[in-house]
């Protein structure tokens, strides 16, 4: 998609959300078209009208969450994914998303929990296995990691180096 065309969708979008002020689905359509565009606060705007207008979207949490990664507030970050993964804990991408986010902020024992909890949810999740093979090295343990390696490389080949 050109420059112009992703500009004209994000227009768009916020035509949409500025004639459907309650429309949460026009809302984190927004949001995520401004990710895409590296529009951090502008994205951060629209998840939070979509949090506004739904507090119990884990859309919106995650996508909030997003956000305030793309703007480095990790904390507010962090935040937003336990929200999201509290929400819908069910989800296998808000739990591997929360053990990134404690990656980020270098809390690798914290990662653990999540990570497992997305291969928990999603057991067939490559690159959840692949990161969680990762912090397990960092954290000393590396049977566990090369089960979580081989695994990630099992289930997508360019994982299997």
């Amino acid at each position: 998609m050109s420059d112009s065309t992703n500009t004209d969708s994000i227009s768009h979008l916020k035509d949409m959300v500025a004639k459907n002020p309650d429309d949460l689905q026009a809302c984190l359509q927004l949001g995520n078209a401004c990710l895409k565009e590296f529009k951090g606060d502008e994205a951060l705007n629209a998840f939070q009208k979509a949090a506004r207008l739904k507090p119990d979207s884990a859309e919106a949490q995650f996508g909030l969450g997003k956000a305030f990664d793309s703007l480095q507030r990790y904390e507010e970050m962090l935040d937003a994914f336990k929200e999201a993964c509290w929400l819908k804990p069910d989800w296998p991408e808000a739990h591997y998303n929360l053990g990134l986010c404690y990656m980020v902020v270098g809390q690798y024992e914290d990662a653990l929990e999540p990570l497992k909890e997305a291969v928990k949810v999603s057991p067939d999740y490559a690159e959840a296995h692949r990161v969680l093979g990762l912090v397990y090295k960092l954290t000393g343990f590396d049977e566990l990691s090369e089960f979580h390696k081989k695994e990630a490389g099992r289930l997508n080949p360019d994982f299997a180096a």
